[in-house]
């Protein structure tokens, strides 16, 4: 294998990393944090050799809070396979091939980084919102042995659905609680939809737990509005302050 020669072919940048192994850099970035995306080449010998990322990519997804499951990695290795490559249990992109369709599986390696890359941009957890994490420091201080964040529960869909907050023991009913943020100080529609079908969802297949919608405040007609979309889902709480708060869930 010729580094330069691949090189001055790919328009890739090619760095030798040992006697057998050179590291090939595209001008082409990861989605969910705008590294160039790269391989190792391994010459294997008699004409054949070995592409690889290292399991770079979903490392450095995992790093950036993508988490990890058999069922986000049957999917992954399905968007691979799809370019011709494979993805190992350990996380590797790789394809051995011979070194005349080098060239050929070196672009469809990059097709494959792309494609998992735009995928693991959407697995990325959402920020928490300044909104959440001043209901979750009242809350925190209120109900500090009942508190669970990131709570997972079962809808009558049969999907499983996450809240942010819930209040669980032996001697209170579970309450879940969804915060709606504002944004630009304006009511997140999209927001209070999802919270809806949520709440509809668990409510359906929960009727025991009490369901309760946070609201930070913003346009008074606008917060009025969301709270009558959500009342058939929840109970609607608009947040004006810890104390208020703490009394409302406690009612």
């Amino acid at each position: 294998m010729n580094c330069t020669l691949i090189s001055s072919q790919l328009g890739f940048k090619c760095k030798p990393v040992t006697d057998d192994v050179f590291y090939l850099e595209s001008p082409l970035t990861l989605a969910f944090d705008g590294n160039l995306i790269g391989a190792y080449v391994q010459n294997l010998g008699n004409g054949n050799v070995r592409i690889s990322d290292n399991a770079d990519t979903l490392f450095a997804a995992i790093t950036h809070g993508v988490k990890p499951s058999a069922a986000k990695g049957k999917k992954l290795a399905g968007l691979v396979e799809m370019s011709g490559l494979e993805l190992s249990d350990d996380g590797e992109i790789f394809k051995a091939c011979r070194e005349d369709q080098l060239a050929y599986y070196l672009a469809r390696f990059i097709e494959a980084a792309e494609h998992v890359g735009f995928a693991c941009n959407k697995l990325r957890p959402s920020p928490v919102s300044r909104f959440d994490q001043v209901v979750a420091t009242a809350l925190r201080s209120a109900f500090p042995g009942s508190l669970r964040s990131d709570f997972h529960i079962l809808g009558a869909s049969g999907h499983q659905l996450t809240l942010p907050f819930a209040l669980t023991g032996e001697d209170r009913e579970t309450t879940l609680i969804q915060t709606i943020p504002t944004k630009q100080g304006k009511v997140d529609w999209s927001l209070v939809y999802r919270a809806v079908g949520k709440m509809l969802d668990i409510k359906n297949a929960h009727s025991n737990t009490r369901r309760k919608v946070v609201l930070e405040p913003g346009d008074e007609d606008e917060s009025r509005k969301a709270a009558t979309a959500l009342a058939d889902a929840a109970e609607i709480i608009i947040y004006t302050g810890p104390a208020h708060l703490i009394e409302a869930l406690a009612a």
